[in-house]
């Protein structure tokens, strides 16, 4: 299966994959050991086999980008980092009004708390400049601070990790990060303290939360290379909006029409762009 006899022994991690790869893929892993740590120093080999274990665990746990599980997470990341930042910035946006408005302290965050919003806010700056690798270790960081806090969010958790699960290999489409700025700007700014007032006064609370998820679902859904990937992941990123007016059955059924609404458009103008170019629509 693999050979040993090189210059350079295989990688202790290669025992990690699923017997099946290991049998396919052993000896291109070993090979690129050996080339990657010829004359290497310790801690090199040992940069490499943390390497190769991680990616091991991806293979075990369906997280490459080549497996559906991986792709999601891939496709899902800017979203759910547009999200988790949106929701951080709300949060702090209130609390800084309601303290210059009440000179009140009380409502700050602690330090714990403060450090998970700004590593938030930080990778949502760091990967509209594309470098995904470092928002991945701020996200990361930030999940380490909310599971030490006592009431932490329970919508930043799981918006985090699926960018901290994404595949370090792969970076997601412009498409998909130009729309999360999208969804981050229009979710955030129906929740800052001058738009609220407005927002009350039109009667327009719910449609102020499921708007933003709305237009971009159906902006998705028309855009080119539209996969229920992409459906799911604006549906995913968008939980913490679409869940706030499910508390009834009226309100759930609003959702789900509001929802269904906008992929029918987006669907709609999707399959009609691709008709004046003579192509046929993808399955979605």
């Amino acid at each position: 299966m693999t050979d040993m006899t090189g210059s350079q022994p295989a990688p202790r991690a290669l025992s990690l994959y699923p017997r099946r790869y290991r049998a396919e893929h052993g000896d291109e892993i070993t090979q690129l050991y050996r080339d990657a740590t010829e004359g290497a120093n310790a801690h090199a080999r040992l940069r490499e086999d943390w390497d190769i274990a991680a990616h091991a665990l991806r293979v075990r746990t369906a997280l490459t980008s080549h497996q559906p599980l991986g792709r999601f997470t891939l496709t899902a990341a800017p979203y759910a980092l547009a999200a988790a930042a949106s929701v951080t910035a709300s949060r702090l946006s209130a609390t800084a009004f309601d303290v210059i408005r009440n000179a009140d302290t009380a409502s700050l965050p602690g330090i714990g708390d403060l450090m998970a919003c700004l590593a938030t806010l930080a990778a949502g700056a760091l990967a509209c400049t594309g470098r995904w690798p470092r928002a991945r270790a701020l996200s990361a960081l930030a999940v380490v601070l909310l599971v030490a806090q006592v009431h932490a969010s329970a919508w930043l958790l799981p918006l985090l990790a699926v960018v901290v699960l994404m595949p370090s290999a792969a970076e997601p489409s412009r498409t998909d990060r130009r729309l999360a700025l999208v969804l981050a700007a229009l979710t955030w700014l129906p929740t800052f303290p001058i738009a609220l007032p407005v927002i009350s006064t039109l009667g327009a609370g719910m449609i102020g939360q499921l708007g933003p998820v709305m237009a971009v679902l159906a902006w998705r859904t028309a855009a080119k290379g539209c996969t229920p990937h992409h459906v799911l992941a604006v549906l995913f990123a968008g939980l913490p909006w679409i869940t706030t007016p499910t508390a009834s059955p009226i309100g759930l059924a609003i959702v789900a029409t509001a929802l269904t609404l906008a992929w029918c458009v987006g669907r709609t103008a999707g399959t009609r762009r691709l008709a004046g170019t003579g192509r046929s629509r993808p399955h979605v």
